[in-house]
């Protein structure tokens, strides 16, 4: 981990300044969010496994929805 750490220090996206203004941001809203995504490296990693859950909920939406009792469409 820290050859890993040591190679990508600095390389970041982020800005740790604007970071903490958007945690803030959050925090201090009056609905915050339970899940705060801080950078589009973040953001885009994050998407891309929600993407690939709904594709797969979606793949399998009849066999999920096949184990109800008949008529309670």
């Amino acid at each position: 981990r820290r050859k890993e750490h040591d190679t990508a220090h600095g390389t970041q996206p982020g800005d740790p300044a604007r970071a903490a203004r958007a945690i803030m941001t959050a925090v201090e809203a009056d609905a915050p969010p339970a899940l705060l995504m801080l950078g589009t490296d973040a953001l885009g990693a994050v998407r891309a496994v929600i993407d690939a859950q709904v594709a797969e909920l979606d793949a399998w939406e009849e066999t999920s929805r096949s184990t109800d009792f008949p008529g309670q469409d």
